[in-house]
């Protein structure tokens, strides 16, 4: 009876690896596809559709541009004043220099007695040029197929330009005593900054290609035209000094000079334009899920920036981050 009994729970332990096995097996290959399914879903990405995304990153402008704001300034007929003729110079020597018949705030700045300092055609400002800053926009594609994209893009940045000029000051030892003893011709060349601020707005109108199979990351190229709206915002002379705690420091601006009745004509036309131009695009895209996409991306433009009297095309540089959302998914 034992033995019947240990024979019968074997079979039936027998039976049910038999039957479960087979089951079991199903199961797994029922999951299986279903797995896979899964996976292709999560990186699925519809053909055709729009994707509207952001952009932000770093700009550098060539300098081409920036003796826009170095005080010489353009006379009635649009051509580039001569040193004599020049906005800062004038500035400089007749309305705060006491040229007029006023008072000499320059020799109180540099604390020497009126009229003990000069600015030549020397002093004025040389190698201005733009400070790295921002690039951010809104930036629109339409997918044609998985690896192709025609692009819409509006980008804004702000520049800064930075320059120095000089003044030297004579008679410097016992200066502003107002004694006349005491001094020496020992000059003393005091720097000062020129600074300018502009705004550009770019559109850009072009065609993006992703390369390569893998289904989230590919290296992409993009190409196309753009246009570029600038304009000049700010230019001022800033004269600051350690004598007397700074108390007469002061800022001279010359974009306020500009916009008077005899500069108007240079103003308008110089100070604003619409250039046209090139980019191109060369970075790494990853597609996260089917709604988000991002990439890094080098991108260079050749452009005319029509502000000053001679704008000719130069290089331009920026890279940045962007980020697609998916409207058609």
């Amino acid at each position: 009876m034992r033995f019947l009994t240990s024979f019968s729970f074997y079979l039936l332990l027998g039976f049910c690896i038999t039957y479960i096995n087979p089951a079991f097996a199903q199961e797994n290959e029922k999951e299986m596809p279903q797995t896979e399914a899964s996976d292709e879903q999560d990186l699925y990405v519809p053909d055709k559709g729009f994707h509207l995304g952001v952009i932000i990153g770093a700009y550098w402008a060539n300098r081409n541009t920036a003796y826009l704001y170095d005080g010489y300034g353009y006379d009635i007929y649009g051509q580039r004043n001569s040193f004599v003729n020049s906005v800062l110079r004038d500035q400089i020597v007749n309305v705060y220099g006491g040229g007029n018949g006023g008072v000499d705030y320059i020799a109180q700045l540099l604390n020497v007695n009126p009229g003990d300092w000069t600015f030549t055609e020397s002093d004025m400002p040389v190698n201005l040029r733009y400070t790295t800053t921002y690039v951010v926009g809104l930036n629109t594609r339409y997918r044609i197929d998985k690896k192709s994209a025609i692009l819409l893009n509006i980008n804004g940045t702000k520049l800064n330009v930075n320059g120095k000029f000089t003044i030297t000051a004579l008679n410097t030892t016992g200066a502003g005593n107002g004694l006349g003893n005491g001094f020496n011709n020992t000059p003393r060349i005091n720097q000062f900054a020129i600074v300018g601020s502009e705004q550009r707005l770019m559109f850009q109108f072009g065609y993006q290609r992703l390369l390569g199979k893998n289904k989230r990351l590919n290296f992409l190229v993009e190409a196309g035209m753009n246009i570029i709206m600038s304009k000049a915002q700010k230019n001022q002379a800033v004269f600051t000094s350690d004598f007397n705690g700074g108390a007469n420091n002061f800022t001279i601006d010359l974009m306020n000079v500009y916009r008077q009745s005899q500069y108007y004509y240079y103003s308008a036309k110089y100070f604003t334009g619409v250039g046209i131009g090139a980019f191109a695009g060369l970075g790494i895209n990853f597609n996260i899920n089917p709604k988000y996409s991002i990439q890094l991306l080098y991108n260079p433009s050749y452009d005319r920036i029509t502000l000053g009297y001679a704008p000719t095309f130069k290089l331009q540089n920026a890279c940045g981050f962007r980020v697609y959302y998916n409207l058609s998914y």
